[in-house]
């Protein structure tokens, strides 16, 4: 099966489902449907998101193209097992990044993913030489699926039930101070991070905030949940975790933010909420800001999908980032991306977590802070010996121009 590039059509198609409120899954399952070329989710994300995508679409095997692969006799085995699941194995032509995403392969083999779940899903690789193209790269495609159940929560219902029935609220807002306030929340985990592990550093943290600032940043650097998933444990690329209760994540989340952001609203006259999505649940974090920003009309959530973000304090700039893509370049990019806050800044740092250690580093004037967690070390950290950091939270003062306190929570 053959690969083709991205047309106007498909481009101009994407902007037009998107402006109609279609998430990137179900634009991908529309475009599959009247194109027949099977979109990758994230490649339809991407593009929405920032404009411009490299990505390839598949196109289906009774699609002509010049690039058709000769050398391959492609057949699929389906298999009904007596559990209900289905068991379906192909041999395909597809990216290492395809092949990690579920919708994609779901699609693949034929499966609408808003129908079917994956079970088990194995994506034996090999090269081989094609008439026409050279070395090519296949994939020997086994999965097993199932029906999904009709009570089953979507990611568009988690977060339809989130904006229901919310009763905004407002206070008023005093400002005691020039200077301003960041909270950098990095890689809380929450599932396996509970209240009682937030607790303390929480109480301290308010201390800090009633003393009472101009502007406080909320930075939501990623992983606020330990899971992509309410039924199962995974991170956004299907790695299977440890088993989390994630009911009990969100209600833990929730108590967190509203007892911050409250606390933020009275002490400050304005409130900003910066979210970077994590490796684990960037879905979940979407779902959650969205929950925020109804709840708390006073409140700008800056709500993104994208790698990197960077904003202005006064006259310092600050990059966001998650910290798990091109953590070396990121002062680069940080000029080259956002170069309007870069331009205005008398001081630079870039915020970014992941690695749940802590390191601050002078990179060429910009200060480069990897910030750790207070997450409890789970069974894979304590099996690898990852369990030295300190758990602490920070509060970053700064005034109109530079850091001039940090607090340690």
């Amino acid at each position: 099966m053959g690969y083709t590039k991205w047309t106007d059509e498909h481009k101009n198609r994407v902007i037009e489902l998107g402006k109609q409120g279609l998430s990137s899954r179900k634009i991908a399952q529309r475009l599959f449907d009247e194109f027949g070329e099977n979109f990758s989710r994230r490649t339809v994300s991407q593009y929405l998101s920032t404009g411009s995508t490299n990505g390839r679409v598949r196109t289906t095997p009774n699609q002509q193209s010049d690039t058709k692969v000769k050398d391959v006799k492609r057949g699929t085995e389906i298999v009904i097992n007596k559990d209900g699941s289905t068991t379906s194995s192909t041999t395909m032509q597809m990216t290492s990044e395809q092949a990690k995403d579920p919708e994609f392969v779901l699609r693949a083999h034929g499966f609408n993913p808003d129908d079917w779940d994956i079970v088990s899903a194995r994506n034996n690789f090999w090269q081989q030489n094609s008439q026409e193209n050279g070395l090519i790269d296949l994939y020997q495609s086994k999965i097993t699926v199932k029906p999904k159940s009709d009570d089953e929560l979507t990611f568009e219902d988690i977060t339809k039930i989130l904006k229901q029935e919310i009763e905004p609220y407002t206070v008023k807002q005093v400002a005691h101070s020039a200077h301003n306030l960041v909270i950098p929340l990095p890689d809380l985990h929450f599932g396996v991070t509970k209240r009682q592990d937030v607790q303390n550093h929480l109480d301290r943290m308010l201390d800090v905030i009633n003393k009472g600032y101009k502007t406080i940043v909320i930075e939501q650097l990623g992983d606020l949940f330990h899971s992509s998933q309410m039924l199962s444990s995974q991170t956004l690329k299907s790695t299977i975790l440890q088993d989390v209760d994630m009911v009990a994540a969100w209600n833990d989340a929730k108590w967190l933010f509203d007892v911050l952001v409250t606390a933020t609203l009275k002490n400050s006259t304005k409130v900003y909420v910066k979210q970077m999505a994590g490796n684990h649940s960037g879905n979940m974090e979407f779902a959650f800001m969205e929950y925020l920003q109804a709840k708390y009309p006073q409140v700008v959530v800056h709500n993104n999908i994208k790698f990197r973000d960077a904003y202005l304090l006064d006259n310092v700039g600050i990059m966001l980032a998650h910290g798990d893509l091109a953590p070396k370049n990121l002062p680069m990019l940080f000029a080259n991306e956002f170069g309007g806050v870069w331009s205005l800044s008398h001081s630079r740092e870039i915020h970014k977590g992941h690695f749940h250690n802590e390191k601050i580093v002078d990179e060429g004037g910009v200060i480069s802070r990897q910030l750790g967690t207070v997450k409890p070390n789970d069974k894979y950290e304590i099996m690898n010996g990852w369990t030295l950091s300190k758990k602490e939270l920070y509060a970053l003062e700064y005034d109109s121009d530079k850091l001039v306190a940090e607090w340690h929570v």
